[in-house]
């Protein structure tokens, strides 16, 4: 189930931070645009109500991971928004304000995930070689032998072995690094949904139907199988929502 609350757990919040995280939504949400100029910290500080150590620390945060410059004598600049930035700051567009779930961050995450997935799986059929098949073929193997044996956990780590097993048989160093990415996005999404990966007997034969494709390079069906494991996924996610939002209607 979804929590709401899990960001509070995972990390000691400051005032720092929630000043950051309040600043980095308005600047990914175009409220401050790239180029433009942000309030002194004189400004923020009244806006916020705290001390001028408090805003500066906040904006330390921001520039480290790029979403602003500070120029001395000149003021504070929106930057743009880069991929390592919006990973960095990950935690904190994944939930709007209020500390629900920003449903339209999700879907532009679920989307780009998909579409990485499928593209990485075509590659590696066509392109795996003799070892990297092996390894694959284990991986699936070791997937269905835990299925229903074991905590989600131990699936979720073997479906991500497999992943990285696919991801370095495609032979591009970029998939491998957006692959990279993609696991500590996973592992976000684990951490804020209780999800079961695989769960029923169609589970199993799905993974058989996934090393007959490796093995006989069968791209089509390759895809298939990897767009209903995510099909699965989002589905899931997406009821997990709904029945968050439910709960903070009901809390109101």
């Amino acid at each position: 189930m979804l929590d709401s609350n899990a960001k509070s757990k995972t990390r000691k919040k400051t005032l720092s931070r929630d000043i950051a995280e309040v600043l980095t939504r308005r600047i990914t949400s175009g409220v401050y645009p790239a180029g433009s100029r942000m309030p002194t910290e004189r400004l923020l500080s009244i806006e916020f109500g705290v001390n001028r150590h408090a805003v500066r620390e906040a904006l330390k945060r921001l520039e480290a991971i790029g979403l602003i410059k500070i120029k001395h004598g000149a003021g504070i600049f929106i930057d743009r928004v880069s991929f390592t930035a919006g990973i960095e700051i990950f935690d904190t567009l994944l939930t709007n304000e209020d500390g629900t779930i920003n449903r339209s961050f999700m879907c532009d995450v679920l989307e780009f995930r998909r579409e990485m997935a499928l593209t990485i799986t075509r590659k590696a059929v066509e392109r795996r070689k003799p070892r990297e098949l092996g390894k694959i073929c284990r991986l699936i193997d070791d997937l269905m032998f835990v299925q229903g044996k074991y905590k989600s956990d131990e699936e979720a780590r073997i479906t991500l072995e497999l992943f990285e097993a696919m991801t370095a048989a495609t032979h591009n160093n970029v998939y491998m690094l957006v692959y990279n990415t993609l696991n500590r996005i996973f592992w976000h999404l684990r951490e804020t949904f209780n999800l079961v990966l695989f769960y029923s007997r169609d589970d199993v034969d799905l993974m058989k139907k996934l090393r007959d494709a490796f093995e006989f390079s069968k791209v089509a069906d390759a895809e298939a199988v990897v767009s209903q494991y995510l099909t699965y996924l989002e589905a899931a996610i997406e009821k997990e929502m709904d029945a968050a939002e439910q709960d903070n209607a009901t809390d109101r």
